[in-house]
């Protein structure tokens, strides 16, 4: 596939450079829901929170789902029309996000928004590409491409996060507004128009298959967010959800494997890398989930939300040391299974030092060294895993394993373990407040003595919030040090065998 420039020839190379830049943090970081301004929104629309998380799941679904075919638009449209009507579907979603007060077309909106903000990334994506590197090694790419997404998107999180604290978080969305606007007059002025010389015909897009699949993922969607909420299969909806997204995505299976031109070729999943590298984004998502931290700062050390946000801050650094190692490591092309192992000793590292700091009465500042090791963690298992995934896949299939891939990693896996950990972290909590209340009474000499028995009531929920959230989290750092532990036995195992197999000749 042909990367042409995606600016005009009299563009100055120092601007084209920062304009591309700032088009990629607005198309990748600008979206409809915001993590740091969730609360506000939901405490003033007085509805619950569960749709604004179902909101951004939504967002990936889109994204995911978007990318699959994503071949497809590059070879029908001209990339000045992709940018542009990518960008305007951003200001028109961020438009419905801000101004409706019903839930469920916030989550429809976001939908939208991640469907079509893939117009925009795509062209996008390519430039970069063909920038660092003219054969087209995504080695060179990713460690970049991923510092613009994680440093963006938690910088973008706090920024919300402080507009909202500072005035109201209507006004986030005025200088979203302000961003996406400037963002369209550069790429009308700058970006330059290629016509296609053949344009692939739309007509051949399997849409059943992609609707089958958009409906089985938002299906799952409900289930992982309201599963709490309604009691899991002790609700009759929940029920139907759960088979309703089994059959849709039985049958979306069903017709890809007849379909003369599939939505995505469910034979790639024979692939070793494909099913392995999804298995490592499903492991990476025990990790990842924010659910123990907020539930910390929030339950425990009582964290406003500009607090909450500010620690993404801290992520930042370690994030630019990760894609730093991540460059020169592939650069040098060293062993990409053992970059997968520090990565993961990085994550388990980060919840043994959080293991530690379970007190009540930690501040903020306590939280860079934690915070900058899951950072440097994040940064190198998305960029090694998302190359291991893609390793020796043609252009044309890369995309869709992409896509599968935003899927995974973005919204199935830690959309699942988000529920379950908040789930079990809800029983496990429940379960020490019994314990702890079972020993004491209103005649507690303790209580009289401190002479403030709802603050002694509070300091027995913080210690059963505490309890739970230490038990939950050395179950995670066990099964994090055996997932290392299998890893590097894999890995020593290859290369024994290697070994032996050129010292016995075999490989000529």
């Amino acid at each position: 596939m042909e990367i042409k420039p995606l600016f005009y020839a009299w563009v100055p190379p120092y601007a084209r450079f920062a304009i591309l830049a700032l088009l990629t943090f607005v198309a990748l970081c600008v979206n409809g829901v915001f993590t740091g301004i969730t609360i506000d929104m939901y405490s003033d629309l007085g509805v619950y929170a569960e749709p604004f998380t179902m909101a951004g799941n939504a967002l990936f679904i889109g994204m995911g789902t978007s990318i699959i075919f994503m071949t497809r638009l590059l070879g029908r449209f001209p990339i000045k029309t992709l940018a542009i009507t990518g960008f305007i579907m951003q200001l028109l979603m961020n438009w419905v996000c801000a101004t409706t007060s019903d839930p469920t077309i916030t989550v429809a909106a976001s939908f939208v928004l991640g469907f079509t903000k893939i117009l925009t990334v795509g062209p996008i994506y390519l430039a970069w590409l063909g920038i660092w590197s003219k054969k087209m090694e995504t080695a060179r790419l990713y460690p970049f491409f991923y510092f613009m997404v994680l440093a963006g998107l938690y910088f973008i999180t706090w920024y919300t996060a402080w507009l909202t604290n500072q005035y109201s978080w209507r006004y986030t969305y005025y200088a979203m507004y302000i961003l996406i606007a400037v963002s369209i007059a550069l790429a009308v002025v700058f970006i330059e128009h290629h016509p296609l010389r053949r344009k692939i015909p739309l007509y051949q897009l399997d849409i059943p298959g992609l609707l089958l699949l958009i409906t089985s993922l938002m299906l799952i969607n409900y289930v992982a967010v309201y599963g709490k909420v309604e009691d899991w299969f002790n609700s009759s909806t929940i029920t139907i959800a759960c088979f309703g997204a089994v059959i849709t995505l039985l049958l979306f299976i069903r017709r890809e494997l007849l379909v003369k031109r599939p939505l995505l070729n469910v034979h790639l999943l024979k692939k070793t890398n494909f099913s392995l590298g999804l298995l490592l984004l499903v492991l990476l998502s025990v990790f990842t989930p924010a659910t123990f931290q907020s539930a910390y700062s929030g339950s425990v050390l009582h964290f406003e939300s500009i607090r909450n946000a500010e620690l993404n801050l801290y992520l930042i650094p370690g994030i630019i040391a990760g894609c730093f190692l991540a460059f020169f490591w592939f650069r040098s092309k060293l062993n990409g299974q053992l970059f997968i192992i520090i990565g993961f000793a990085a994550m388990v590292t980060y919840h043994l030092l959080m293991y530690g700091s379970f007190v009540t009465d930690l501040n903020i500042n306590n939280f860079w060294l934690p915070s900058l090791v899951k950072g440097f963690g994040l940064a190198l298992l998305y960029i090694s895993i998302g190359l291991y995934t893609t390793a020796g896949v043609p252009f044309p299939h890369v995309l869709k394993i992409v896509g599968v891939i935003v899927l995974v990693r973005s919204f199935l896996a830690p959309g699942i373990m988000s529920g379950l950990y908040s789930y079990f972290l809800y029983a496990e909590r429940t379960r020490h407040l019994t314990t702890l209340a079972a020993h004491i009474d209103a005649n507690e000499p303790q209580v009289f003595a401190q002479g403030n028995p709802a603050g002694f009531y509070q300091n027995i929920q913080q210690q059963a919030s505490l309890t739970a959230l230490k038990e939950i989290s050395g179950t995670i750092i066990i099964f994090g040090l055996s997932v290392i532990t299998i890893l590097i036995v894999i890995h020593f195992f290859r290369k024994i065998n290697l070994i032996a197999l050129h010292d016995t000749g075999r490989n000529r």
